[in-house]
């Protein structure tokens, strides 16, 4: 994977290959709390033919199912945040400072036109990288996001001292219970849950911990209506983490946003729903006037 160097370490980053054009959006994918870039679906982060159809849920009578959902024509890129995957640097204790590394990143990418796309914790450092009223950042995508993220004390405490056993309850908590289900892919919602579980893991107790403590740190409330850009809000109806009123009630504060409640899903919502994701934020961009 290619990096960028911004101040006194690189950010590691995927890119989709599609070239840009000053027409459209430029996508840059947040990974949330202990994550990395390949938590986004294979599909947006690659655009050859065989990717597009890689997802949680399968094919059925012969039918190719398509993940990425009309975001052919839109480059994208997928960060690294520092501390994390293949990122140097060391993991923040607050959402302002990952907020300063990803403009730092579009800085030095030169990037135009962004959509910030954030999941949980990327969502709130993409919601507070829009208050810097950057040039360069022209819309948000809150996935799974609020303006405030509450993170009960025994959470914090238990990434510290019982980390493998806090790790399985966040696990537990973030994937709805049915998902794949009724799709037949039980099997494959497993896989994707493990993988979610040790990338979690492999980032290791001081990391994770840092990006909750920096979650419960983050307090956006009184600053909504300073956000003028159009955002996105993808909820869920059966999200722990997150709840949906929670999500629904930033939306209503926001001066141009846009709120979708998926239904039957958990806070993973671009992995367990990522087709119904990828329409949303395509439907999306496509009614952004970039002139």
């Amino acid at each position: 994977m290619p990096k960028v160097d911004i101040k006194n370490h690189a950010i590691s980053y995927s890119y989709n290959g599609v070239s840009r054009e000053i027409s459209n959006s430029t996508i840059v994918l947040i990974h949330g709390a202990g994550g990395q870039e390949i938590d986004w679906p294979r599909a947006w982060r690659n655009a050859n033919a065989q990717a597009k159809s890689m997802g949680l849920t399968p094919s059925n009578q012969g039918v190719i199912k398509l993940f990425n959902a009309g975001l052919d024509d839109y480059s994208i890129y997928a960060v690294d945040l520092p501390g994390h995957g293949k990122s140097n640097g060391k993991s923040k204790s607050s959402i302002d400072e990952y907020s300063t590394d990803i403009i730092d990143f579009l800085d030095a990418m030169k990037l135009e036109n962004v959509c910030l796309v954030g999941h949980s914790m990327g969502a709130a450092i993409a919601l507070n990288a829009s208050l810097s009223q950057h040039w360069r950042i022209c819309s948000v995508v809150a996935i799974g996001g609020a303006s405030k993220m509450a993170v009960n004390d025994s959470i914090l405490e238990g990434l510290q001292n019982t980390f493998e056993a806090t790790v399985d309850n966040i696990v537990k908590y973030s994937w709805h219970k049915q998902t794949g289900a009724i799709a037949g892919s039980q099997q494959m919602a497993t896989y994707f849950r493990e993988k979610a579980k040790q990338r979690i893991l492999d980032a290791g107790s001081r990391t994770v911990h840092r990006d909750f403590l920096a979650c419960s740190r983050f307090d956006l409330d009184e600053r909504l209506e300073e956000i003028l850009i159009p955002v996105l809000v993808i909820a869920s109806d059966c999200d722990r983490m997150v709840p949906t009123h929670v999500s629904q009630e930033m939306a209503r504060k926001l001066p141009h946003a846009k709120f979708v409640v998926l239904e039957g899903c958990g806070h993973f919502q671009h992995i367990e729903q990522t087709s119904k994701v990828a329409a949303e934020l395509s439907n999306f961009l496509g009614n952004i006037d970039l002139r």
